[in-house]
Order: structure tokens, then sequence, then C-alpha cells
């Protein structure tokens, strides 16, 4: 019995490290995004100016 609850723990661990791992990948390229679509927009505002 406590091979296989160390087994299931230990995918589970696995699972959750992938998930974070996952999530964090997500949110750099959220905030990339972010940036390119800000400089974007003051590029666009600077030539309206000009």
């Amino acid at each position: 019995m406590t091979y296989q609850l160390d087994t299931a723990r230990a995918t589970i661990d696995e699972r959750l490290r992938e998930a974070e791992n996952y999530r964090l990948a997500r949110a750099l390229r959220l905030k990339n995004r972010a940036e390119r679509t800000t400089r974007r927009a003051y590029q666009a505002l600077t030539n309206l100016a000009s």
C-alpha cells in the first residue's frame, strides 16, 4: 500500500510541477504580448502626432 501511495504522490507532484511551469511560460508570453502591444500603441500615437 505504501508503494502505491508513494507512486501516486510522485505522480501528483510531477503534474503540479508541470502545471506550474506551464503557467509561468504562459504568463511570460502574455507579458511579452502586452509589452509589444504597448510599444505599438506608443508608436501609433507618436506617428499621429508627427
